[in-house]
């Protein structure tokens, strides 16, 4: 007995380890992908303030690519634009080679406003020096602004969704993707405008190495479902790599081409036409990867993969479509088409965070709604009610501020009044609304655990009882496993004695016990009191979720409903049926028997050496 207790003790102290790792390795990833994030979100904000107050990119001209490498041809100016100013005129042909680095670069991506670059231009049989003073910072298209809330809205997602799933390795590529994704676009030739060029030059090309690899994580998110994975995945999977590599290093060696004056693209980002068709090759291959995913995956992940792929595919698709405008549309169209297609772009990356807000709330990819629930409600009443004072305070401030400044007090007053009155109400329709939008499906999963707590009154079979109550529980409440611990009249409670600390707890409150603050042998996540006539029937126990998240307490309170409508039924069914009754406490105490006698034989054969040894 004395080696049985050691090795008992060896396996806790082993449990106990296993545990301690299990947090340390959870808190480090937590850590790590909130870095992550947040590094993420300086750049993007960096990337927006420069975009938006430093840069230019009114340069007013454009240009078209000649027979020597070393020229371009303008064939186009703005008229009033910053290029009309400077003295350029259509026809003109600029020398890249005259250009520095520098300058060359800047012409690309963008200028800091009257910033000035000497030009050198044949104009005829002249040559001409000139110097080329950029415009006003840019007033930026609605799209632009869309954007702008969308990479804002994915970063957020992105570090509420490390604090909350570090532990799911799921939850882990989701976030890293949209959240490299932002930074990504925040970091690429044309965004990101600083004080050195060359320093701009690196920038961008890590920007292009992030968003290749951003487009490639779908892939590998999508080999996380449908274990196990086949051969042909994990190969299309490779290939999807390969590809999103090689258009990094493709466009890494655009810019190094650009710096060196290998390439005559300035003042446009344009590939030739031939070949910019390339960028919508990784999109699609994810894509595929992750309908693939889609079709192996089965029963809940399946939905989960599913609502996943609809809402990024929405954005990988307008890159895609990106990409593929210039091959596409006629030479004397491009511009507008691109300027349709990078509208679409930006359209597609707002709806990506909106539809992954929808699918993570209603269909509960991740399961961190409730978390999410309050927050949303808190955001929404606080809009509303600061949006209707701001708007009442302008209204009557722009009236009444000409009969008289009392009276425009007063009225402001009177709008606070309302509006603190009005809380209430306000809030109560704003969550009625949320629910409605955004929390269906828990709502469905309570409304399925209450319906069966009053239908349990009217089951006639114990065993049909018990295995009811377990499905639905492991159904609409994700539990792991779910137990019954019922009272067998001789002093137990399943495997536990009526003594057990648990078991005290629900026999003199008849409250939910958390199993995690108690010393019990009852393993599990919650044991909810299962009571009939004041008595204590037996104790209802759930394993965590599958998806590690808590159980919200309005699911606690339906769960506990269930638990007290199986317990009458039970109390019923032992009443009316005496041989069922005996039945089930004689096929517990055969289960509790044959437990003991494992244990007994385990023990035996560890003191003669045959198992562990101590």
């Amino acid at each position: 007995m004395v080696r049985t207790a050691r090795t008992l003790e060896r396996i806790h102290l082993k449990n106990a380890t296993q545990e301690e790792t299990s947090t340390a390795t959870l808190r480090s990833w937590r850590t790590l992908l909130l870095a992550f994030c947040i590094c993420c979100l300086a750049i993007n904000a960096v990337s927006l303030f420069s975009d938006s107050v430093e840069a230019s990119s009114a340069l007013g001209f454009q240009v078209e690519r000649t027979g020597d490498s070393a020229l371009v041809r303008i064939d186009s100016v703005d008229p009033g634009g910053a290029a009309a100013a400077s003295g350029l005129r259509v026809g003109d042909l600029v020398h890249l080679r005259e250009l520095s680095p520098g300058d060359r670069y800047r012409l690309l991506t963008g200028v800091y406003p009257h910033e000035r670059i000497p030009v050198v231009v044949s104009r005829g049989q002249r040559t001409i020096r000139l110097t080329y003073r950029s415009g006003n910072a840019p007033i930026w298209r609605w799209d632009v602004w869309l954007w702008c809330v969308a990479s804002f809205w994915m970063l957020g997602f992105a570090m509420f969704i490390a604090w909350r799933r570090a532990d799911s390795a799921e939850a882990r590529v989701l976030c890293i993707l949209l959240a490299s994704n932002s930074a990504g676009a925040g970091l690429q030739a044309g965004s990101w405008i600083g004080l050195s060029p060359f320093a701009d030059f690196v920038t961008a090309a890590i920007g292009y190495s992030v968003t290749w690899i951003s487009a490639a994580l779908l892939a590998s998110y999508a080999l996380l479902f449908g274990q196990p994975v086949s051969r042909m995945r994990r190969i299309l999977t490779g290939i999807t790599y390969a590809t999103a590599a090689a258009v990094a290093v493709y466009e890494i060696l655009r810019l190094v081409l650009l710096w060196t004056g290998g390439e005559p693209w300035v003042a446009q980002s344009l590939a030739p036409d031939w070949n910019f068709g390339y960028g919508a090759i990784p999109y699609i291959l994810a894509l595929i990867c992750a309908l693939v995913a889609t079709s192996s995956a089965r029963g809940k992940e399946r939905g989960r993969i599913a609502w996943t792929t609809v809402m990024i595919g929405v954005f990988y698709v307008t890159q895609a479509v990106m990409y593929l405008v210039p091959i596409l549309s006629p030479s004397t169209q491009r511009g507008s088409a691109l300027v349709t297609a990078y509208e679409c772009v930006n359209v597609g990356a707002f709806l990506a965070p909106l539809g992954m807000t929808y699918a993570l709330l209603n269909r509960r990819i991740l399961d961190i709604g409730f978390a999410l629930n309050r927050v949303v409600i808190f955001s929404a009443v606080s809009v509303i009610i600061v949006g209707i004072f701001v708007l009442a305070e302008w209204v009557f401030g722009t009236w009444l501020q000409r009969v008289s400044h009392t009276a425009s007090l007063l009225a402001g007053a009177a709008v606070a009044l309302a509006l603190g009155l009005s809380i209430r109400f306000v809030h109560a329709r704003v969550e009625h609304i949320l629910d409605r939008v955004f929390f269906r499906k828990r709502h469905e999963d309570e409304q399925g655990i209450r319906r069966f707590a009053r239908e349990a009154a009217y089951m006639s079979d114990a065993d049909a009882l018990i295995a009811r109550t377990v499905d639905v529980l492991e159904r609409y409440a994700d539990a792991s496993f779910v137990r019954l611990a019922l009272d067998e009249g001789v002093g137990r409670y399943g495997p536990v004695s009526e003594n057990d600390p648990a078991i005290l707890s629900l026999r003199t409150w008849h409250r939910v016990v958390d199993l995690h603050a108690i010393d019990s042998q009852l393993e599990g996540e919650f044991a909810y009191p299962m009571v009939a006539r004041g008595r204590l029937v037996g104790a209802l126990v759930l394993g965590p979720k599958h998806s590690q998240e808590s159980y919200a307490p309005d699911e606690s309170q339906a769960i506990e409903e269930l638990a007290h409508g199986v317990a009458g039924a039970m109390d019923i069914l032992m009443q009316n049926e005496p041989a069922t009754n005996d039945r089930i406490v004689t096929e517990l105490k055969a289960m509790r028997s044959a437990m003991v006698d494992g244990f007994t034989a385990m023990t035996a054969k560890m003191e003669r050496g045959e198992g562990i040894v101590s």
